[in-house]
């Protein structure tokens, strides 16, 4: 378990060295990691439970019982991280000013902020909103309650409920690197890799 853990924060960990990148917070970074890595580890094993039982030798079996405990862990889990992107997300806002890093003491004005303007509203923010809070953390909340309402379409709904956490992991991953693109000094609009739109339809 001490091995896992470490794995699960262990990206958190290495990315919040970086202390010239106002997104890759020491603070956060690391936990939200762990709590992403724990939600998504569930949905894994979920998805590959429900995959593989139409082989198992108990085709008369119910697996809803077992589907809906760890359906009850995943919602506590995707409630702690929302929780948690929500704490990181309101500190960014407020970190306004100058900043001083201690790697090499660059000045990031309003580091904290810009961050959060380019996670929330700038080239990020579809990913942000659809991608990690949308697929990954609201729509799964949705679907727990579909779940246990409609029971013959249960372990459908639960199949799509893990994928959807499954992708919505990955993005968020994906957001906080490509979020990597800020950095200080920040005297002038920093150059950022382009950033693949979302379009609809």
């Amino acid at each position: 378990l001490p091995v896992l853990t470490m794995l699960a924060i262990y990206t958190g960990l290495l990315l919040s060295h970086a202390g010239f990148v106002p997104l890759w917070s020491k603070q956060f970074l690391p936990v939200l990691f762990l709590n992403s890595g724990m939600t998504t580890g569930v949905a894994a094993v979920g998805l590959m439970f429900l995959l593989t039982w139409p082989f198992l030798k108990e085709p008369d079996g119910d697996p809803r019982r077992v589907v809906r405990w760890m359906s009850l862990a995943v919602v506590v889990l995707i409630l702690l991280e929302g929780y948690e992107l929500y704490q990181f997300m309101t500190s960014l806002a407020a970190s306004g000013g100058a900043q001083q890093v201690p790697t090499g003491q660059f000045v990031a004005p309003k580091g904290g902020a810009q961050a959060y303007a380019y996670v929330t509203q700038g080239a990020l923010a579809p990913w942000f909103w659809w991608g990690i809070i949308g697929v990954g953390l609201g729509i799964p909340l949705l679907l727990t309650i579909v779940e246990f309402i409609v029971s013959p379409w249960a372990r459908v709904v639960a199949t799509a409920k893990f994928a959807m956490i499954l992708v919505g992991g990955a993005i968020l991953r994906f957001v906080i690197v490509w979020g990597g693109d800020l950095k200080a000094p920040l005297p002038f609009p920093p150059s950022k890799w382009p950033i693949p739109p979302v379009t609809g339809g």
